[in-house]
C-alpha cells in the first residue's frame, strides 16, 4: 500500500510539473461567425522551457481578412503583408490582399507569467472552411515553442502535442451569409460603395466591450464636400472609465474627434488629440454643435439614404464598427455654423 501511494504521489507530482509545457497558446473566443468582425486575443500561458518569451510570431489563416494588431507596450510590431488565394468582399469593398503575418518583439514575457496579444480583423463571408487555425511561434533567448500542428481530416486537436489556435466558425444568420457589400448608382453615374450590415446590432447602434454606442448618425454632404460629422451617444457601463481616441471608416483619408465652442461670437472647431473620456457607469453624447466625429478628405460625397461603416477605437483596446445611416442634408440645424466653415484652432 505504502509503494503504491508512493508512486501515485509522484506520477501526480510529474504531471504537474509537466502540465505548464503542454499549456498552449489558445485563442481567448474560440468561436465567431463567418461575415463578421473578431477579435483574436491569444492567450500566451507561459515562455520556453522556464525562459523568458521575447517574440511572438502569428501566421494569419487564409480567410482572416483587413487584419490589424493592436499595439502592446515594450513591444515592436511587424506585419507581413501578400495576396489572399481570392477576392473577398469586405466593408468598402473587395480585398485582394491583407496582412499575412505579425510579430510582436523586444518584449519579456516571464515564464512563470501570462500575457495577451490582439489582432482585430474580419471573417470573410466566402470562408467555407468549419475553422481557422493560427500558427504561433513563441521565440526565447536559447529555444522556441511552436504551436503550428493542424489535425488531418477528422483529427482530434487534442491528440496533437503542439496544437495551432483554432476558432470555430459558425453561421452567422442572414447578415453574415449574405451581407454583400450594397452598390447604389446616382445620378452622376458614381458608384457609392457602403456595406450595410457591418457589426452593428441595428443601424445606428453597437455593442463594443462594455461600451453601448447608441443614436449613431450622419448628415448628407453637398457635392464637393470635403468632410463630413458623425453623430451618436455612447454608454460605459462597465466599472471603468474608457475613452475614444479612433475612428476610421472607408470613405474619408482619416477620422477625428472635434470640439466645437463659441468664443467671442465666432464658433471654433478643435481637433481632440486625447479623444473624449466616457466615465464608468456614464455616457458622453457627440452632437451637432457639440463634440463629434470629422471625417476628413472625403473620397465620396455621403448621400441621404445610404449608411457607412465607421470603426471606434478606445483606450483599453476595444474595438468595433457601427453602421451610420446617413439623414438630409439640412438634418440637425440646430447646430449653428455646423457646416465647418467657422474657424479653425
Amino acid at each position: 500500500m505504502t509503494l503504491t501511494l508512493n508512486h501515485l504521489g509522484w506520477t501526480a507530482i510529474l504531471m504537474l510539473a509537466c502540465w505548464p509545457a503542454h499549456a498552449h497558446v489558445n485563442l481567448e473566443q474560440r468561436e465567431a461567425p463567418r461575415g463578421k468582425s473578431y477579435k483574436a486575443v491569444f492567450k500566451v500561458p507561459h515562455g520556453c522551457k522556464g525562459e523568458a518569451t521575447h517574440t511572438v510570431r502569428v501566421e494569419i489563416p487564409e480567410g482572416f481578412i483587413g487584419v490589424k494588431p493592436m499595439p502592446k507596450p515594450g513591444w515592436t510590431i511587424k506585419t507581413e503583408r501578400g495576396a489572399y488565394a481570392q477576392e473577398y468582399g469586405y466593408y468598402h469593398g473587395p480585398l485582394k490582399e491583407g496582412v499575412k503575418q505579425i510579430e510582436w518583439s523586444g518584449g519579456e514575457l516571464p515564464d512563470d507569467h501570462y500575457d495577451e496579444f490582439v489582432a482585430s480583423g474580419f471573417i470573410a463571408r466566402e470562408l467555407k472552411d468549419a475553422a481557422l487555425y493560427f500558427k504561433v511561434v513563441q521565440e526565447c533567448a536559447n529555444g522556441a515553442e511552436r504551436w503550428v500542428e493542424i489535425p488531418g481530416a477528422g483529427g482530434d486537436p487534442h491528440d496533437l502535442n503542439a496544437p495551432a489556435a483554432v476558432l470555430k466558425i459558425a453561421d452567422g444568420g442572414n447578415d453574415a451569409a449574405h451581407g454583400h457589400d450594397h452598390h447604389h448608382a446616382h445620378g452622376n453615374g458614381h458608384a457609392h460603395g457602403h456595406n450595410k450590415h457591418g457589426e452593428a446590432a441595428s443601424d445606428g447602434a453597437a455593442t463594443i466591450g462594455s461600451l453601448a454606442i447608441e443614436g449613431a448618425w450622419t448628415r448628407a454632404t453637398a457635392e464637393g464636400a470635403k468632410v463630413g460629422a458623425g453623430y451618436l451617444t455612447i454608454r460605459n457601463t462597465g466599472g471603468d472609465a474608457d475613452t475614444l481616441v479612433g475612428v476610421e471608416t472607408a470613405v474619408a483619408e482619416r477620422g477625428e474627434i472635434h470640439e466645437m465652442s463659441m468664443s467671442e461670437g465666432v464658433m471654433r472647431m478643435r481637433r481632440l488629440a486625447d479623444g473624449v473620456e466616457i466615465p464608468a457607469g456614464g455616457s458622453v453624447e457627440l452632437k451637432p454643435g457639440g463634440n463629434h466625429l470629422m471625417f476628413m478628405n472625403l473620397k465620396e460625397r455621403l448621400v441621404e439614404g445610404e449608411r457607412i461603416t465607421v470603426t471606434l477605437t478606445f483606450k483599453s483596446g476595444a474595438t468595433g464598427s457601427v453602421t451610420l445611416p446617413v439623414r438630409g442634408l439640412g438634418a440637425g440645424k440646430s447646430d449653428k455654423g455646423e457646416q465647418h466653415n467657422h474657424s479653425h484652432h
